[in-house]
Order: C-alpha cells, then structure tokens, then sequence
C-alpha cells in the first residue's frame, strides 16, 4: 500500500473516533442538560431512601415524606424485654433517631454539585444504576444513658469500685465487686437496625458482666487527699449566720471514684470527687429550715369605716438550694483544698433571694381596697378536736389571698394537698355513699363560710354544691357549699373593679372570712334561706336568693341557690364533715 493511501486511511479512522467522540460528548451533555433542566431543585431520578423511590422531589417534598413514615415510628410504643419485665417506650425517649436532614440532602446533592465534573460523573451512573440512600442515624449519647439510668437501671447492678467509706471516725476500704450490667453496645445496635429498617419490633435485652474499673488504691492518694479534706472545718454563712458542717456530714460528701490519672491520660485511678446529691441533701436537712422565711402579708383591720394596716409586710427569704450548692463545690472541692498545708478553715456564702408578699405595706392603696365589703361566718361549736384542728389549719390557708379584678377564685386551688404532710388530721367527711374518716375532715367549714362571704359581698358564684344531707354546722341549710379535691370545688369571680383581699379568723366556736375591696356603691339583697318540703327522715330542699343591684338601683344579676338534702340516716357513721 502507497504512504499515501495509508495517510488517507488513518485519517479516515481518525475523523471517525472524533465524529464518535464528538457524538458521545452531544448526547452526554444533551442527557446532562436535560437532567439539569428538568430536575432543577428536585431529587434525580433513580434514587431511593430505604428502597422507596423519591426521583422528582423538591427537598421539601421528600422532606415531608419521610417525616411523615418516621412520625409512626415515633409515636408507636414498643417494648424492651428482660425476662418477665417488659419495658413500654417511645425511641425518641431513648436519644436515638433519625436524623431527616441529612438523609434528605445526601439524596438530593446526589448529582447536584458544584463540580461539574462531578454532577456528570453521578448523572451518568443514575442512567444505568439505581441510587439507594439509607436513613442517617444519630445518637445521643448523655439521653441515651440517661435513659438507661431512669428506666431499665432495676435489671442491672453495677459493679463497685474500691473505695472508702466513712466509719467509725475514719475511712474504711471497701471491696470491689463486678456488676451485671446492659449491653449497651448491642441494645443501641438494636435500636439503629430498626430505624434502618423504618420498623418499631420489640427488643430483648441481653446483660453482661462488667468488671470494677478500679481493683485498689495504689498509692492511697486518694485517700490521703480524703483526709487532708475532712482536716478543714466548713462554715456557711448566711449574714451574721454562720454554721459549721461537721465532720460526719462533711465525709458524706466525699465520693471516691474513677478519674483520669493526670499523668497518663489513657490510665484511671481512683480520685475523690463531691457527692452532689449528698450535698443538696444536707442544704434542705440542715440549711432551709434555718434560713428560709415565708413572706408575710399586711394585716389589714376595718375601723373607723376605714381600712387600717395593723401588721406590716415582710419579705421572705428563700435559699437558692442549687446555686448554693455550686458555691460549696466550688470552695471545697479544689485541688489545694486536698493538700495539707493550706488554711484550715474554708467559709461559703449561702446564696439566697428574697421573696416579695402578694400584700405589702405599701401596695394597699395601689390596689384599690380601702374598704370591708362583707363577712361570712359560720359556728363549729360541738366539733371534735381532729375537726376544729382541720379548720384551724384550713382556715390559714386562706389568710391574705389576693383575687384580681375578673379573675375566677377556685377554692380547691387555694386549698393545695391535703394530707398529714399539709399538716391535717383524720376526721369523718361525705365519700362515696358514706360518712367515712378522711385526712381533711371539716374542711367543708371553710368552704362553706367562703361561699356565704362571696355571696353577701355579691360576687358571682360560678361552683357550688350542696352537701348531701344537713349538717347542724352548717345551720342554716341552704347556705353551705362542699368540697372535695379537685371536685366538687367553690368557684367565685371578683366582679368588681379592684383587688379583694380575703383574710380569715377564728373567734371562740366561730369562723370568720373578711373579704376587703373597693365599695362600688352595689346593694346585694339576700332572700332566705328557705326550707321546704322537709320529710319525716329528715330529708328536705332549701333555696337562697341573691340579688345584685348596681349604684344606680339597677338589678346587675340575680341568682337561686337550690339544695337538695337527702336522709341522714343513708349517711349512717356519726357526726359528718
């Protein structure tokens, strides 16, 4: 063959591998325009999550999505085993979730790069190959132990560490012992292959055992720098106040365990360290009963058709129980503090807040009470000692409560817990169908000497009850209102234009309510109350009329309080609440 003849024929092949090249190059950038066209800020086609198609979805759509496949897994329950205990949860309570973000943007930059290169390079694989992402899972890990702390910690038992505890005036060595404990490991790996799988199936637990991290005190550092601690005396101060923290108590807020050696990082060793529960113990056992004071409230008395303030208010003083504690664990748990030839005596500041009364002498007139609206009072005489005790207590709780303008007063609120915390003792109240001893017993007096000053100072009830037979204390009938947490309840709204200032007081077998305000010139007429068709069983009904006339003599509203009292003799059990 002719050199010529040659020239021409690689030339030939040559323009053809170009005309191919050129080719490929058109139709690669065509699929690549069109991509970039047709799937401007949507997912490329042939990618998945989890095996679920999400081509041609803006990241909000494919957001939303899987939101919406998660949220079920979210909200369903499901359990962890462990033999017979079985342990109800939601995953979101154990720290481990899915996080939708970056699942959704892994999906959606898949081809959507700032590198062109890039882009086309993943383009072109989507032509051919499907694109599975699956879902991005993190873990908290403090929620996580947490939670295995809160939850699944009566299964375990953690292994002990050597260590010391305070006897007999000094530290003892205790001895180390391995612990049955969760695989967390393994449980987390359970949890995250369920997410992975978009599933809520119940898990079982599997314990293993777990070696003490610390077999002895090498060195006695530890122990050295326990003593040299308990060397120094304590002194927390609250103004002129100072109290010393003994020795016994001061040992109790030692806690050995281990710590990272500080001179070989990847090393632990027993340390000592402050015991923060012990700490906050001893401030509420020792400390808050001594500093902390309840506010006090102005005392108001009518005389001379007036409001005179006849006991001043007071601030209160509240320790700050965990600021305090920062402070104590601050001063006394310093490393100079573990030596020995520091000064001896460390003293802390308690740190408190005061407390402002709801009353203060000086807020009475902003207030707008200038006047005594009305009394309610009721007579006890007869009461046993357990009932005259639970109105005594009762009573005080009401003693100075403020009811804004339009607010609604809800006695049970008021009132709190009742129990032998709250100071109460077991009397016979109406429960169920029977006259039964109940912690509270005679609260009813209050509440029904409440009712009666609303209604003279012609407040608007808006709950009330009657109880279920007559009761001689509550002479005249008709006139009471029962509780019983939460309900029956006494409601009232403060329909006046000022603050009423509720006060109580116990003068021999009566009770007092004296409820103070601003007098709006209304007239309140009172009709009753009256007895009616009363049986032989002692059954019978009753009504009480109130009626609300305005400064101008105009009627503002007018309300009937039915009662409905059933035999005594249904109620069998001595004398009632």
């Amino acid at each position: 063959m002719s050199k010529s003849k040659k020239k021409n024929k690689i030339n030939k092949e040559t323009k053809i591998i170009i005309l191919f090249l050129a080719l490929i190059t058109i139709i690669i950038s065509a699929i690549t325009i069109y991509f970039n066209i047709t799937y401007t800020n949507k997912i490329f086609p042939n990618i998945s999550i989890n095996n679920e198609d999400y081509s041609g979805l803006t990241k909000e759509q494919a957001f939303l999505k899987l939101e919406n496949k998660i949220k079920n897994i979210y909200q369903d329950d499901f359990s962890f085993t462990y033999e017979d205990d079985i342990f109800k949860t939601v995953v979101l309570e154990t720290g481990i979730t899915i996080d939708i973000n970056k699942t959704i943007n892994d999906a959606f930059y898949y081809g959507h790069h700032e590198n062109i290169l890039q882009s086309v390079k993943e383009q072109i694989i989507l032509i051919n190959k499907k694109k599975d992402f699956q879902v991005k899972i993190i873990t908290d890990e403090k929620k996580f132990e947490d939670y295995l702390q809160k939850e699944l910690s009566k299964i375990e038992t953690p292994p002990k560490n050597f260590g010391y505890e305070y006897l007999e005036e000094e530290f003892a060595p205790t001895v180390p012992e391995s612990g049955i404990v969760i695989n967390r490991s393994k449980l987390k790996k359970d949890i995250v292959k369920n997410l992975f799988e978009l599933k809520n199936n119940d898990l079982k637990i599997e314990l293993i055992t777990r070696e003490a991290e610390i077999k002895k005190d090498l060195n006695n550092r530890a122990l050295t720098q326990a003593n040299n601690l308990l060397s120094k005396k304590i002194f927390l101060k609250y103004n002129s106040d100072k109290f010393e923290v003994q020795k016994e108590d001061l040992a109790l807020w030692i806690k050995f365990d281990a710590i990272n050696d500080a001179n070989n990082k990847n090393k632990r060793v027993l340390g000592i360290m402050s015991d923060d529960e012990k700490i906050k113990d001893y401030l509420l056992t020792f400390i808050v009963p001594q500093v902390n004071r309840e506010p006090t409230n102005a005392q108001l008395e009518f005389e001379n058709k007036r409001v005179e303030v006849f006991s001043l208010s007071q601030e209160g003083i509240s320790v700050k129980v965990e600021e305090s504690k920062s402070e104590i664990i601050k001063n006394v748990f310093r490393t100079e503090n573990y030596k020995d030839d520091l000064e001896k005596n460390i003293e802390i500041e308690i740190i408190t807040e005061k407390i402002q009364p709801d009353i203060t002498t000086e807020s009475i007139d902003n207030m707008g009470i200038t006047a005594l609206l009305a009394t309610g009072e009721s007579n006890f005489y007869g009461s046993p000692k357990n009932r005259i005790h639970n109105i005594t207590v009762g009573a005080s709780k009401f003693n100075g409560i403020l009811v804004g303008p339009e607010d609604e007063f809800s006695f049970n609120k008021a009132l709190g817990k009742v129990g032998p915390k709250q100071g109460y003792l077991p009397e016979l109240v109406i429960k169920k169908g029977v006259t039964t001893p109940e912690y509270g017993g005679g609260l009813c007096q209050v509440s029904t000497t409440a009712f009666r000053a609303a209604v003279t100072t012609g407040l608007k009830i808006t709950e009330r009850k009657n109880h279920a037979y007559p009761v001689k204390y509550y002479n005249p009938q008709g006139t009471d209102a029962t509780i019983y947490p939460p309900h029956p309840d006494l409601r009232f709204k403060n329909n006046t234009a000022a603050y009423i200032l509720i006060q109580t007081r116990i003068e021999g077998n009566k009770l007092y309510f004296d409820f103070y305000g601003s007098d709006d010139g209304r007239e309140v007429v009172l009709t009753g109350p009256y007895i009616y068709d009363k049986k032989a069983n002692g059954a019978m009904k009753a009504t009480w009329t109130q009626e609300v006339y305005n400064k101008n003599g105009e009627l503002d509203f007018k309300e009937i309080f039915y009662s409905n009292y059933k035999s005594p003799a249904l109620y069998p059990r001595g004398t009632p609440l």
